[in-house]
């Protein structure tokens, strides 16, 4: 599949467009930050996040991404991650001269081309991004928060049911802790599968990838029921990527355990923060708030149909 191609607004003259290399990580990662602080006490996006992403087999950069440069800085970019999420950034300074809608018709095209019916991005709550996206004729389909537990709270401690055991996966486990994290989050409307190898290229592999990240239960017979990928942020904390518990055994206090073993194991490493994402569609709010935890942001998911050509100018 090709490049989509990218029209640059009228009045451009001064900007140049391309598909992203991977060299151009740091500058995305310093892009998005800056966009995040805009409206969050902290930024979110941190340099391993963005790396981990390209890494995944799916993803193509030449195919998948665009990027705005004004005399060698990236202003702008965007990203068809797949499975309908989309990514759109435009630097603060250079908002108004129609680079927004210039990346929102090109996000259109190339999702299409993707044989995608929506695209969506999540954005916090009172962004400008929000305010683009709705006058853009975007819906709000969920909410999402980011939740800490701060070094001052008490690690809570949950029992495990007799015969269960914490430990770290085995190489040859993961695929079964893929199963189990894929078919917990498979239950969301419209969420398609994640290949294993795009999961193992983001979680696995890369030089920040450490055995130690990889926590799972195990039941009586060996079986892996329960499993969180966490990984070290750069702020001192340690970030649950993911939590999932085998479908039949939910109820048993195992995600509580996993939650408790790894802001515990984030403690022992010299991270005294510990911290991670939910939305609306899992239900799992009070869980984290139940072990202590305070919501620090909050995100929407707004969604656009592909075929919709509508939009807001300026941005």
């Amino acid at each position: 599949m090709t490049h989509t191609p990218f029209v640059l607004p009228a009045g451009a003259d001064d900007l140049t467009a391309r598909p992203l290399e991977t060299a151009d990580a740091e500058a995305v990662t310093a892009l998005a930050r800056g966009d995040e602080m805009e409206v969050l006490a902290e930024p979110m996006t941190e340099l391993v996040d963005v790396i981990g992403e390209w890494r995944r087999p799916s993803v193509d950069l030449e195919r998948d991404t665009v990027s705005v440069w004004s005399d060698g800085r990236l202003v702008a970019h965007a990203f068809v991650a797949g499975r309908g999420s989309v990514e759109a950034v435009v630097a603060a300074d250079h908002r108004g001269r129609g680079l927004g809608t210039a990346l929102v018709a090109w996000l259109r095209a190339a999702s299409a081309a993707r044989g995608l019916a929506t695209m969506g991005q999540t954005v916090p709550v009172g962004s400008p991004a929000q305010a683009f996206l709705v006058a853009a004729g975007a819906r709000a389909t969920y909410d999402s928060w980011v939740l800490e537990l701060l070094p001052d709270r008490t690690v809570p401690t949950q029992p495990l049911p007799g015969g269960h055991a914490l430990d770290l996966a085995r190489d040859d486990e993961l695929p079964a802790v893929h199963r189990v994290i894929d078919d917990a989050f498979s239950v969301w409307p419209e969420r398609e599968p994640v290949p294993y190898a795009d999961w193992h290229a983001e979680f696995v592999e890369g030089d920040d990838a450490a055995p130690w990240q990889r926590r799972v239960v195990r039941d009586g017979a060996g079986e892996v029921v329960g499993a969180a990928m966490v990984t070290a942020s750069e702020d001192g904390m340690v970030w649950v990527n993911q939590l999932a518990v085998r479908s039949d055994r939910r109820g048993e206090g195992l995600g509580r355990a996993l939650l408790a073993d790894s802001f515990l194991e984030g403690r022992r490493r010299g991270l005294p923060r510990a911290g991670l994402s939910t939305d609306s569609r899992t239900g799992a709010l009070p869980l984290y708030e139940g072990v202590g935890m305070v919501v620090s942001a909050t995100f929407t998911h707004l969604v656009l149909d592909v075929g919709d050509e509508g939009g807001s100018p300026g941005r």
